[in-house]
């Protein structure tokens, strides 16, 4: 995938997960981090959220 299409999958993700509760989005970007750490760390960053926070 381009940088492009890769920012474009994080932001859907992101706007997919609506109003989830943050603890649902932390478990989705771990789920997403095993898959691909560049894949969890766009998902997060798309989020506002800290893959920090997970540990």
């Amino acid at each position: 995938m381009t940088g492009e299409q890769q920012q474009a999958l994080f932001d859907n993700t992101a706007r997919a997960m609506g109003d989830a509760p943050k603890e649902i989005k932390m478990r989705h970007i771990g789920n997403c981090l095993k898959a691909d750490p560049a894949y969890g760390k766009g998902v997060a960053d798309a989020l506002g959220l800290s893959i920090a926070e997970l540990q």
